[in-house]
């Protein structure tokens, strides 16, 4: 067993010695990039019973982007879509988002924000909706020093109606190589701001909440504590954790990265998709409806 947990953690720091010692700045452009479909939907508002996926793209451009989610039957239905490590070339006059780029393939409405930068442009998250986004703001998250690839973090809060409520949807991707307590302080905005929402909430991304406790942001120690400490914080703000029971959400050594907390839905069904392998991440997708008088969200 120590053998195999050194072999491991060998491993990893040699991934990590390669990655290099690059600290991404802030974007030049940090304002929202708006996407609006060329023949807007006639609803105004999310069915009742929606699909909800959300997908670290681990910066590929659009076109594979669009292979992945067409072609994949879980992820085609997608009612609203989180994206996280969406790159946008602004090497080019008029850039257009990953995100942006599946939003006019799809017909959808985009919201993306650029968190830092990143060799030609810019990474961030974006939301992605069939009905019109009525509002967004972008949070910005504390910023910690992971000695290299430390960035800038953000949050999209997006407001959109389903079975015509209004509901808040936050797309959020944390640090990778941070302990407990420093994920649940980069994680405190988020649940703060949605704690104060009087609407239905959906919060979705990439919580890299890796199988490790981290020495010094570099050497990796394998632990167990990642999701279930930031659930139980996430269901302490009053949020249920019903993909808790995901399984892994990347490809490699079953790690459960990604996740989706919910308020004021029902969780009626939530698995991963592979999205044709065009990430490191699988696709976790759920179907959610509102909440019955009477009828537990699935915590």
């Amino acid at each position: 067993m120590l053998m195999r947990r050194l072999a491991v953690v060998g491993s990893w720091s040699l991934l990590l010695m390669f990655a290099g010692c690059a600290q991404h700045g802030v974007p030049i452009d940090r304002a929202i990039e708006s996407t609006f479909p060329v023949a807007p939907p006639v609803a105004a508002s999310l069915p009742r019973q929606l699909r909800v996926v959300t997908f670290n793209v681990h910066m590929e451009p659009a076109r594979r982007v669009i292979e992945g989610i067409r072609h994949d039957r879980a992820l085609a239905d997608a009612d609203l879509i989180i994206l996280e490590e969406v790159h946008r070339d602004e090497s080019v006059p008029a850039s257009c988002s990953a995100a942006c780029g599946l939003g006019k393939d799809l017909g959808f409405y985009t919201i993306f924000a650029p968190g830092h930068a990143n060799g030609n442009g810019s990474d961030g998250v974006a939301v992605l909706s069939r009905a019109p986004i009525t509002s967004a703001q972008v949070l910005e998250l504390p910023y910690f020093n992971v000695h290299f690839n430390s960035g800038r973090r953000v949050a999209i809060a997006a407001t959109v109606n389903v079975d015509g409520t209004p509901v808040t949807v936050y797309a959020v991707h944390l640090d990778n190589r941070i302990g407990v307590d420093a994920r649940r302080t980069q994680m405190l905005p988020v649940l703060a701001h949605a704690q104060a929402q009087r609407t239905p909430v959906i919060i979705a991304g990439d919580f890299n909440t890796s199988p490790f406790t981290w020495l010094a942001h570099v050497v990796p120690i394998l632990t167990t504590t990642q999701d279930n400490r930031l659930e139980k914080l996430v269901r302490a703000y009053g949020f249920a954790t019903p993909v808790a029971d995901s399984g892994p959400t990347h490809r490699y050594i079953g790690m459960k990265l990604d996740a989706i907390y919910t308020r004021g839905f029902e969780t009626l069904r939530f698995a991963t998709a592979d999205a044709r392998n065009i990430s490191d991440h699988l696709a976790l997708w759920a179907t959610v409806q509102p909440s019955r008088p009477g009828v537990a969200a699935h915590r």
